[in-house]
């Protein structure tokens, strides 16, 4: 009898220790890794620079997570835990740019959409004139350094009927446009700004910046509009004026 509960005590005893063992060995699941990307970055105009020296990090993470590009604008950020984060680039001269959204779940993330990131525009506006012709608005665009063949200048305008409109606050934004002449003279027909969201008889607002080639524009969920890094802000006031 007592062979018997002996025998079964160490059977119990053996099957315990083998759980015991099985679940020791298990790996401990994997709650981070690595996220990898590139840039690519220029002058205001078309002309590559050196790639390196750029901060990346992850937004709101703490410890802090960031990496250093090299020469060849590449970077690992190092053990990120997974989840949805916003990716921020900086370097000085260059305006902030940032990638929302990048989803980085259950193994190494790359990010396959290079940015080509331009430094801070250095075109300044130095005047800024609006006039009806027609049915047409002629908005006349000053610029230091005036704009010829061989120095393009970058610009861009916002429109909205609030005469404090600017690049944070606006109803309408263009394309980045090339100024080659001074003064530049960009021209608007009622067509054009009632696909703005205006309408005839509307007075409007116009400012304009300088900007870059390579803008670094992007999205921004949290402020609900699009950020503009690269424009320079020594700008004349805006002008108004009323749609035909």
């Amino acid at each position: 009898m007592k062979l018997k509960h002996l025998t079964f005590s160490l059977l119990v005893f053996l099957v315990i220790n083998s759980c015991s063992e099985d679940k020791d060995s298990q790996p401990d699941p994997i709650t981070k890794a690595n996220i990898t990307g590139s840039v690519n970055l220029y002058d205001e105009g078309i002309t590559q620079v050196d790639n390196s020296n750029m901060k990346v990090k992850v937004e709101g993470v703490t410890p802090s997570i960031s990496a250093i590009t090299d020469v060849n604008g590449k970077f690992t950020l190092i053990d990120v835990p997974f989840g949805t984060y916003t990716i921020v680039y900086e370097k000085l001269g260059f305006g902030t740019f940032k990638k929302v959204n990048i989803e980085h779940l259950n193994s190494a993330t790359a990010i396959l959409n290079t940015p080509s990131l331009g430094k801070i525009s250095t075109t300044q506006i130095t005047n800024l004139e609006a006039n009806v012709s027609g049915n047409n608005i002629i908005i006349s665009v000053t610029t230091n350094p005036a704009g010829n063949n061989g120095n393009r200048r970058y610009i861009r305008y916002f429109l909205d009927m609030d005469s404090n409109v600017s690049n944070e606050s606006y109803t309408y934004y263009s394309l980045g446009l090339i100024s080659q002449i001074n003064p530049y003279q960009i021209i608007l027909s009622q067509n054009d700004l009632t696909k703005a969201g205006f309408s005839s008889g509307q007075t409007v607002n116009v400012k304009v910046y300088g900007d870059s080639f390579w803008s670094n524009e992007y999205y921004d969920p949290n402020l609900g509009r699009n950020v503009f890094p690269n424009l320079n802000m020594a700008s004349v006031s805006s002008v108004a004026f009323v749609i035909p």
